[in-house]
């Protein structure tokens, strides 16, 4: 079971039915959202809703299930599915709490239920998949379980023998596996006491208890609960409600609503489910969005690698790979800058470096992150050292990490604090420790462009269009530390919109996402992962060490597995640019890819 799950979480390589393959010019999947949108955005408003149209827009989505759109008229919610690329898109009704339904593709098949709904039902047809927005009741068990047999009753109508069915949306109700979550909770039975209590036709417990009634009635209909499904064993409960956006109001504690149920023909199509907690859904409504990618055909793409990873020696290569036309390849690995030239001889190229994330430029000079001194320097092929930033605000630098640059010459690099927090220099106004990720301009002057949106940042990469930022999410000392891999759209002047943050994957509970390259053809390469357990903070159920290939689209396309602990970093390199070279656990390996990274000079001397 869990190496199912694996395969749908980090591996994505489950595919649809042959029965129901689509047509050779239809997606190969969707990426579907839910998200209720609390009041429509009649309470705070602004700038919540421009930063949440923003917000969808950068997760490029190809359905999106709404709920609450209080307000909301037909030609309103077309407006906002515009804004996101969407041209169609069906609303519910125009009183009380609507739902709504956007989508890149044609609807078809809509149907609208009322009776016997609290807030009424949405069916539709898209891409061949029947799509049920929910919103069930959200105070009556005994309502919600009605509910579940309705939709049941809808479905049994509809004209196929087998139809593949997703359930989107605000459930309002409580799945039994999070019941040891709610049963370790001991405020939240009498939170639900006090609503009861208010509401003489509110029914939350039942006989004084927890209620999971109107989520057992879906799952005994055979849906799967896509998100439970893929939920490894070490991983904490996260909820979806509510968000700090409430904090103001007595919501109760975290608990989990809304939901992607698929029916048990399409479950196993349903790829990396995720509830998207960060600093920017957390003010977008009291609701986190849901998320999944549904896989509609198999994936067509042939393998990037050509033939097995080879070791080349085992020490000497912690971090860092970079590749020097003149030189070879530079590491950095056991306090030093070491160099592998091409006929394979290994030597120190500086001693005492104290270096980790390494960047050869247009101009054939070395930038170095140095953890160490706390600082970024570029160093000549001559010995001759500049230091491009030390301080910030008059404090020294955490342990900078890693470096990318974009097509203006700006570099940018990250600045975490592994180990302890305590004695950072860094600190906002109120007193919070700041692991940034900053720019330095060609002239000189040093921008913090990211403080608190990534917990700790470590690997960072820019698309060759100056499109994307990158960084890699990498808290492996806390438990449930974030180890996540985020994309921002960078604007002109350097500056990431925070708006647009987008997960691009979780790691969840193992070693995260640390070095990264794009090739030419604009896929990226993210170093991450873990074979053994580094226990409290970091597990390792299954072997995740290796390098992990993101389509253009963002999109997990393969993995390769590394046989060595702790894979911290890859660079393109070799006189063609088409060797990955791959450190781990201070060994150092190749790959060769069918095309060649992306390096800012050419490779060959």
């Amino acid at each position: 079971m869990f190496l199912r799950r694996l395969l749908l979480s980090v591996l994505f390589c489950t595919c649809v039915s042959p029965v129901h393959a689509q047509a050779p010019d239809g997606p190969e999947t969707l990426t579907v959202i839910t998200h209720n949108v609390w009041f429509g955005f009649t309470k705070k408003g602004e700038p919540r809703h421009g930063e949440w149209l923003r917000w969808m827009a950068a997760q490029a989505p190809d359905v999106v299930s709404l709920q609450e759109l209080n307000g909301y008229t037909a030609e309103r919610l077309a407006s906002d599915a515009r804004a996101w690329g969407h041209a169609h898109s069906v609303l519910l009704k125009q009183d009380g709490f609507p739902t709504g339904i956007t989508s890149r593709y044609p609807i078809s098949d809509v149907r609208i239920l009322r009776d016997g709904f609290h807030h009424g039902l949405l069916r539709c047809r898209i891409q061949g998949l029947w799509f049920y927005v929910i919103h069930f009741h959200p105070s009556n068990f005994e309502r919600r379980i009605a509910e579940a047999k309705l939709l049941a009753a809808d479905v049994a109508s509809l004209p196929e023998a087998d139809p593949r069915i997703l359930l989107a949306g605000d459930f309002n109700g409580f799945s039994p596996a999070d019941r040891s979550h709610y049963d370790s909770d001991a405020r939240l039975v009498p939170f639900f006491q006090q609503l009861d209590a208010r509401n003489p036709g509110a029914k939350n417990l039942n006989n004084g208890r927890m209620d999971y009634g109107g989520i057992e009635a879906i799952l005994q209909q055979g849906y799967v609960d896509v998100l439970a499904a893929s939920r490894w064993s070490s991983e904490t409960f996260a909820g979806s409600f509510p968000t700090p956006l409430v904090s103001d109001e007595d919501h109760g504690t975290d608990r989990r609503l809304d939901y992607l149920f698929a029916s048990a023909n399409l479950a196993g199509s349903v790829e990396s489910p995720v509830i998207l907690r960060d600093s920017v859904t957390a003010r977008l409504s009291d609701h986190y969005p849901v998320r999944a990618v549904v896989r509609l055909q198999p994936a067509q793409a042939a393998s990037v690698f050509e033939g097995a990873p080879q070791l080349l020696s085992e020490t000497g290569a912690g971090e860092g790979p970079a590749w020097h036309p003149q030189l070879g390849l530079l590491t950095s690995g056991e306090g030093n800058i070491n160099l592998r030239d091409r006929s394979g001889t290994v030597s120190v190229y500086v001693a005492e470096a104290g270096s980790n994330g390494l960047l050869v430029d247009r101009e054939g000079r070395i930038v170095v992150c140095e953890p160490v001194r706390r600082r970024v320097s570029r160093r000549t092929i001559d010995g001759k050292t500049t230091v491009l930033a030390e301080t910030f605000g008059g404090k020294k630098f955490n342990q900078p990490n890693d470096v990318a640059v974009d097509s203006k010459n700006r570099l940018y690099f990250t600045d975490p604090r592994y180990g302890s927090r305590e004695g950072m220099e860094l600190l906002d106004e109120s007193g919070r420790p700041i692991e940034g990720v900053y720019r330095i301009d060609p002239d000189g002057r040093v921008v913090r462009i990211i403080a608190h949106e990534v917990d700790r940042p470590n690997g960072i990469a820019i698309s060759a269009d100056d499109r994307f930022l990158f960084v890699a999410d990498n808290n492996n000392n806390d438990v449930g530390g974030a180890r996540k891999l985020w994309r921002f759209h960078l604007q002109p002047d350097g500056q990431p919109d925070l708006a647009t943050q987008t997960l691009i994957h979780d790691w969840k509970t193992t070693r995260g996402p640390d070095g990264m390259k794009f090739d030419v053809e604009g896929r990226l390469y993210v170093a991450a992962g873990l074979n053994q357990p580094n226990l409290p903070a970091e597990t390792a159920e299954q072997p995740t060490a290796g390098v992990y290939v993101f389509s253009p689209e963002g999109r997990l396309q393969e993995f390769v597995r590394i046989p060595r602990d702790e894979t911290t970093n890859c660079g393109f390199g070799g006189d063609d640019g088409r060797t990955l070279f791959v450190t781990s656990g201070g060994s150092l390996w190749s790959l060769r890819t069918r095309v060649a990274g992306r390096l800012l000079i050419s490779p060959a001397r």
